[in-house]
């Protein structure tokens, strides 16, 4: 049938002219019917090219289309064919139009859209993130509204593929095996399932990075490791153990080493220490009473796997402290730690004191604006006073400045 129905300013058809006209939100939805009055005017006789053609597709209307001849679309004539005051037409004449137009009938696509919708919804119904954003969208649809996402099927083919997949894949090969393109998906798909994800997964956390977001929905661009500096010891495959401590300047293990390992034992350990930014975590001198480990952000969920083990072994007076950016994001990584790994996680170098001094050094960056209102409603817990400092200052602090 064609493309379906646009807005247009210029050199259209009047049968157009009166498609766009009822191509509304409650058209869409199969809410509109009856009879439309629209009231011909100078602009409406500029966009079909003037008077004279105007006029002429006027009587075409009438004579050719069943619409026309059944009394379903009338032209007010003024004079003997001279003039025309006002177009009267039945909504049910637009299906007609359409056709004579070879474009599809906006309220038949909107039907499409939402038969397409169920289908991938379908596809995935034991996901209910997912599926909570699908009925969002159908709701929407049924409801007329236009919903640009709708209209390629590779966004959802897209959404499901992250649903579904069981292992992690790295960017370009989800791209190939999705799209058939090693690089469209994040060329055109990934901005758009970004948003899908930040408003409905499970993992999202206020403050992630989008590579941080994908990554935990097993979307690599980057590869996952897990680094300490500590005598940790990991069981690996149930039948290895493996001991760190002859790595004073820390260990790194990857996805696979985390997926057949658990953490086995660390002897002596009397604080746990997650720090945020590589640059500090590097400057930690080893120390054997102490596991220091680079958090880079938000921790994976195999990362979080891996450390819940730790406080399985641990003895009860061992302390936990994490250290980052006195800002809103390091304010929300220390809250996810707390959260999702460690429960007795403390701050450490994060105080108003420390926040103080660095900001009389001259180590402080503006507050934006639009993070400040993210802050204000954000329930800080043990470190709600640095977050009143933040607010009352309008000023944050990277811990780099703290080296």
């Amino acid at each position: 049938m064609g493309s379906r129905s646009g807005k247009h300013s210029q050199n259209i058809t009047l049968a157009r002219w009166l498609i766009d006209k009822t191509n509304t939100k409650s058209y869409r939805a199969g809410l509109l019917s009856g009879w439309k009055h629209p009231v011909v005017d100078g602009t409406l006789m500029e966009l079909v090219g003037g008077r004279q053609k105007f006029m002429e597709q006027a009587k075409l209307l009438e004579q050719e289309t069943s619409a026309g001849k059944e009394g379903k679309l009338r032209f007010e004539w003024c004079g003997v064919y001279t003039d025309i005051r006002r177009i009267d037409y039945d909504i049910s004449i637009i299906s007609e139009l359409c056709e004579r137009e070879k474009i599809e009938d906006p309220r038949k696509h909107q039907l499409d859209l939402i038969s397409t919708v169920r289908q991938y919804r379908e596809e995935v119904k034991n996901c209910d993130w997912l599926c909570r954003y699908y009925e969002d969208l159908l709701l929407k649809l049924e409801n007329g509204e236009e919903k640009t996402e709708a209209e390629d099927e590779d966004h959802f083919r897209c959404l499901n593929a992250i649903a579904m997949q069981e292992e992690p894949v790295w960017n370009r090969v989800f791209s190939e095996r999705v799209v058939h393109n090693s690089k469209k998906f994040k060329k055109d798909y990934e901005s758009a399932v970004l948003t899908v994800l930040r408003n409905y997964s499970p993992y999202y956390e206020e403050g992630m990075r989008d590579d941080e977001l994908l990554h935990l929905h097993g979307i690599r661009s980057y590869a996952q490791t897990l680094e300490w500096k500590g005598a940790l010891q990991y069981l690996l495959d149930e039948k290895h153990v493996v001991d760190t401590a002859v790595n004073v300047y820390g260990t790194v293990i990857n996805t696979q080493t985390m997926e057949h390992s658990k953490v086995y034992a660390i002897p002596g350990c009397k604080k746990i220490m997650t720090i945020e930014n590589k640059a500090n975590y590097e400057s930690m001198r080893y120390e054997e009473d102490t596991l220091y480990i680079f958090c880079h952000g938000f921790f994976s969920p195999k990362e979080v796997r891996f450390l819940q083990g730790i406080c399985e072994i641990v003895s009860e007076d061992c302390e936990f402290y994490h250290w980052g950016d006195m800002d809103y994001g390091g304010i929300r990584i220390f809250q996810f730690i707390k959260n999702k790994v460690f429960s007795r996680l403390m701050p450490y170098r994060m105080g108003v004191d420390d926040f103080k001094k660095a900001l009389e050094a001259g180590a402080g960056i503006p507050l934006k604006p639009d993070t400040g209102e993210k802050l204000e409603k954000l329930d800080a817990g043990v470190l709600n006073e640095l977050k009143e400092m933040i607010l009352e200052t309008n000023m944050t602090i990277e811990q780099e400045y703290l080296l």
